[in-house]
Parts: structure tokens; C-alpha cells; sequence
């Protein structure tokens, strides 16, 4: 049976498509990805709201399906509902499965928190109106955003569309722009990022986090998993629980 070790439940807020394969280039053999393919198409707040309302029913057949975990993407969605909804999301969804569930926001501010990480740059993929609201989110939520950027994609094709070290270049280019950060964030699972993880860490000497990694992290943790996953950051290598 694939995923003996565990299978990892994930709603992606698009396809998935960069995470599912970062995953299985991170991971170790044992280890399985149900990905449930989500409705946001366009960086729209119609869209977005829109899967909110199908966060409850993908995590009920992840459960059924057979998931150890559910991992719901898309930080929009609660940085558009501001602080304390993806509290409110996981308090709602939890009642309905048995299996843990948690969101993606919740991931990737706990792999900062993890890492040392409370002045911090951000690189997105997205438009500066989503930027501001993920600056505030992140603000409220007691981390200092030094500087926030993006390349402004509407469609979601176009984000996954990047080239395989656009978000490594920019994640360097703001870093630069205020290296008295603690480190970097580099949101998004939809465009490719954990080879630009490794690279930007040795070159700033600094933490970096990335959406991918985030996610598979909050969910081996969860689920207790203790493997130093070597290769792909700092913060892989915490999982073996020596870090």
C-alpha cells in the first residue's frame, strides 16, 4: 500500500499541480499525497470565496479517502477574512472530521515562528491589493513585514506558469532591500520554490520558508513523523525533532 508511513490530505485552493510534485521530490518513500483539486481559477475575491464553502466537504472525503491529515491551501481566502478566521475555519472543520485538520496560514506562520522568524520579507506571486492584506494579516498576527512584493498574477495558470527560479530572484531582491530581517517568506504552493530554498539560505546566511515546504512540515509534525529530510531548508531538517 503507498503511504504506509502516512498519507497527507491536501486542499489545494487551485490544482496543486507544484505542490503535489515538490512533495514527492522532498519526500522519503512511505509517504502519499491525496490532493483534492480546489475552484479558485482567478486571484478574484469571487473566487475565493468561493472555496470556502468547499473546504468542509473536500476534507470529509480526504477523510474518508483515507488521509492521517488535511492541510487546506489558500491563505487568500483568510487573509481576505482577516485574523482569526483561519482559527474559526479550523475550530468548524475540526468538529465535522476526526482526523487533524489545519490551514495552510496556520502552516506557514508556525514555520516562521519555528525558524525564528518575526521580522521577515515576503515574495509573492500575487497583485499588490492581496500583498497588503497578507502584510496586514501577518502584522496583526505579531510578525513585522520589512517588505512585501510580488509579480502580480491574476490567473492561477499564470503563477504555476513561472520560471522554475522567479521566486528565488525576487525572494533576493527584497531581502536585499531590508537584510535586517530575520528571514524570508516565500508564499504561494502554486509556483515552484523549494529549489530556490537551499540556495537563498547558504547565500543570506538566513532562514527561508516557502508555502510547499510549510505544509508537508505542519503535517509530518502533526502526525508526528520524525525524519531529518535533508536537502530542501532548515526547516525539513527540524523533523527529526532535535532541532
Amino acid at each position: 500500500m503507498y503511504g504506509w508511513r502516512a498519507k497527507v490530505g491536501h486542499i489545494s485552493a487551485s490544482r496543486g499541480d507544484a505542490l503535489v510534485y515538490e512533495f514527492y521530490r522532498m519526500m522519503p518513500d512511505g509517504f502519499f499525497l491525496l490532493n483534492t483539486t480546489g475552484r479558485i481559477r482567478q486571484l478574484a475575491d469571487d473566487h475565493i470565496k468561493r472555496q470556502i464553502d468547499f473546504i468542509e466537504d473536500a476534507a470529509i472525503d480526504l477523510e474518508q479517502t483515507g488521509a492521517d491529515v488535511v492541510i487546506a491551501s489558500g491563505s487568500p481566502m483568510w487573509t481576505l477574512m482577516g485574523n482569526g478566521s483561519e482559527v474559526e475555519t479550523e475550530k468548524r472543520i475540526q468538529a465535522k472530521v476526526k482526523i487533524p485538520f489545519a490551514t495552510v496560514i496556520t502552516a506557514e506562520m508556525e514555520a516562521m515562528r519555528k525558524m525564528g522568524i518575526k521580522k521577515v520579507v515576503v515574495a509573492t506571486p500575487h497583485r499588490d491589493d492581496m500583498n497588503e492584506r497578507m502584510e496586514r494579516f501577518l502584522n496583526n498576527a505579531g510578525f513585522q513585514v520589512l517588505r512585501i512584493g510580488g509579480l502580480g498574477c491574476l490567473r492561477n495558470t499564470d503563477i504555476a506558469a513561472q520560471p522554475i527560479h522567479a521566486s528565488y530572484k525576487l525572494a533576493k531582491k527584497l531581502y536585499y532591500d531590508a537584510p535586517e530581517a530575520d528571514g524570508v517568506f516565500i508564499h504561494c504552493p502554486r509556483w515552484p520554490a523549494i529549489d530556490g530554498v537551499p540556495l537563498l539560505e547558504r547565500e543570506i546566511g538566513k532562514p527561508v520558508v516557502c508555502s510547499s515546504q510549510a505544509t508537508i512540515w505542519l503535517a509530518l509534525d502533526i502526525l508526528k513523523i520524525r525524519e531529518k529530510i535533508h536537502g530542501w531548508g532548515r526547516l525539513m531538517e527540524t523533523l527529526d525533532g532535535a532541532s
